[in-house]
């Protein structure tokens, strides 16, 4: 299994309807609205890059108001020791 950051710049006021269309796909194990560059950050979780690949391809960028994605995949999850 491989997680995947897709961070997407999207259209004004649009971001919140773009994260209720996606929360519900297996492969989408966040959402999150986000400051900055971006509008909204997924976290997908998928059994390998091609499996993320055709996600991106055959649902995000078909998304309307989606106007740039950057995929960045995780090499390994650190976690902070209490």
């Amino acid at each position: 299994m491989i997680t995947a950051f897709v961070s997407l710049s999207v259209a004004p006021g649009s971001d919140e309807d773009i994260v209720k269309k996606v929360i519900n796909d297996s492969i989408v194990s966040e959402a999150w609205l986000t400051t900055g560059e971006f509008d909204v950050l997924l976290i997908l979780v998928a059994h390998d890059a091609e499996q993320v690949n055709d996600y991106v391809s055959k649902n995000l960028r078909e998304l309307e108001d989606v106007i740039r994605i950057v995929v960045t995949f995780g090499l390994e999850s650190i976690r902070r020791v209490s």
